[in-house]
């Protein structure tokens, strides 16, 4: 019996051809046309693929290993076991397509960002410059000003009228 499955391995072909020499025809009949399922209520046709049961196929050998084991070694018989219960298994989600045909992409969710709002810390009255308090002098009329630098020198009086 022909099956819609795609192959690109070696490994897959095999797959593909014992399902097509064991595979009932109700089996064949998911394999070729999907299975209609119902996520987030709404329809869906669920299509499997030879390369998504090689991922499931990896998995369930990976959980066949020993604990600290680095590799498995799985006889064919199980593989096309995994096979046959991979295609048949309705909860097994494949490639999700509208009812129209079209592949299914759903919406990508934005993450809703709560939280308090800002505050703003009020601002505190800044000291005023050297320049602030040179026009304060200049309105007053006063034209001195003291000038300090570092600490261990001497304060030095200087009048604006010579600059």
């Amino acid at each position: 019996m022909e099956l819609n499955l795609n192959t690109k391995t070696p490994e897959e072909k095999l797959i593909k051809e014992y399902l097509e020499k064991n595979a009932s025809e109700v089996l064949a009949e998911k394999i070729n046309n999907g299975v209609h399922i119902t996520k987030d209520g709404k329809t869906f046709i669920s299509k499997k693929t030879l390369e998504a049961f090689m991922k499931y196929a990896a998995n369930e050998a990976r959980r066949q290993t020993e604990k600290g084991a680095q590799f498995a070694c799985v006889d064919n018989q199980t593989v096309f076991g995994w096979a046959i219960h991979y295609f048949e298994e309705d909860s097994i989600e494949g490639l999700l397509f509208n009812e129209d045909g079209t592949e299914y992409k759903p919406a990508i969710a934005k993450p809703k960002v709560e939280g308090k709002p800002a505050v703003v810390a009020p601002k505190k009255p800044r000291s005023p410059s050297l320049f602030d308090i040179i026009d304060e002098q200049k309105k007053q009329g006063d034209q001195k000003i003291f000038v300090c630098g570092i600490p261990s020198a001497k304060t030095d009086i200087y009048d604006l009228s010579d600059f």
